[in-house]
């Protein structure tokens, strides 16, 4: 119980502090908001409604994947929660597998089957965002958009993705090969901080996260099919956040097609993925803005769009996700009192 508390403090903490961090864009949000046609408005704010639903969603469909029941109104909490976490805690989104596992506990749910649903979903959203970032590259530089900084950002994807096809490589050759190829990043580190004269950190001889990232491989090399409907759900979160922002486009007068608003959202998110904050805060509204300024939009309805649709992409979901995570928290202790 101790360190339950703790740990919720320690939540709130940093959520404090990503509000603190970030408020200068709540009033600028506000501005911007009452400068655009509130219809496109609407729309875009019932296509961030839509995305939480998805999102939940999108796990029950990998939790059914494994084997598992997951009610719909229960994933849409704990996947939201699980989002809450993942930008509080910069954790590489793992932070939000402990919701998971806390309900799953109590359910008497298997955790390896849990853990395998989660990386399902981190693996599936991966792969599923590659192919849009490719086919936005492809996009901008048909029309000469992509310049040097857009070009490294996504060679740093380029290296995590290749880098994750060779985990679904390795699985289906043999658990070791997953093993020896998890522990590869860290190897290197260690590597480096003795050429550099430091100590390495100790490291835990356990295999455990391995062989729950392998058995979740396994699981959508064995049994392609059954992974569709996640990767479905999936592909729709990306489709809700193009939407999201070809409506701020629209919000502001701005006659965008379907280029625009995709090569935007691709290297937001490219850039959100690659910088070192939560929520990509900062590297986000920068890949957001270099992409839209490239499509010859003036800087007022640069900034004026991308403060909007961050309002809809982070702080919608983000109060959404900390009531969803209190309630997580109310069940459990009503649990804890029977």
């Amino acid at each position: 119980m101790k360190w339950r508390w703790l740990g919720l403090a320690g939540v709130l903490a940093l959520a404090a502090a990503f509000i603190l961090l970030n408020r200068a864009q709540l009033p600028a949000a506000g501005d911007a908001a009452r400068q655009a046609n509130p219809s496109y408005l609407v729309a875009a704010a019932a296509v961030s409604v839509l995305y939480l639903i998805n999102y939940g969603a999108m796990y029950r469909a990998a939790y059914q994947s494994v084997g598992l029941r997951l009610p719909l109104r229960q994933a849409i909490r704990l996947a939201n929660s699980a989002h809450f976490l993942n930008v509080t805690v910069n954790s590489g989104g793992m932070a939000g597998l402990t919701v998971f596992l806390r309900e799953a506990e109590g359910r008497g749910q298997g955790r390896g089957l849990v853990v395998s649903a989660y990386l399902l979903i981190a693996l599936a959203g991966h792969l599923v965002f590659a192919v849009v970032l490719a086919f936005a590259l492809a996009v901008a530089a048909s029309d000469g958009q992509v310049g040097r900084i857009e070009v490294l950002a996504a060679g740093v994807f380029a290296i995590y993705t290749l880098f994750s096809l060779a985990l679904v490589v390795a699985a289906a050759r043999s658990r070791a090969a997953v093993r020896w190829l998890h522990d590869r990043p860290g190897a290197v580190k260690d590597q480096l901080l003795r050429r550099f004269g430091r100590k390495p950190p100790e490291r835990p001889g356990s295999t455990e996260a391995a062989d729950e990232l392998y058995e979740a491989l396994r699981l959508m090399i064995r049994r392609p099919r059954a992974i569709a409907l996640p990767v479905f759900h999936a592909f729709l979160v990306e489709v809700a956040g193009v939407s999201a922002l070809w409506f701020c486009l629209k919000a502001f007068g701005i006659d965008a097609g379907l280029e625009e608003p995709l090569v935007a959202y691709a290297m937001g998110v490219l850039f959100g993925i690659v910088g070192v904050l939560p929520a990509g805060i900062g590297f986000a509204e920068a890949g957001l803005g270099l992409a839209l300024t490239s499509f010859g939009l003036s800087g007022v309805d640069v900034a004026l769009t991308v403060v909007t649709y961050r309002l809809f992409e982070v702080w919608v979901p983000f109060a959404a996700g900390g009531l969803a995570l209190q309630a997580s928290f109310r069940r459990a202790r009503a649990a804890e009192a029977q």
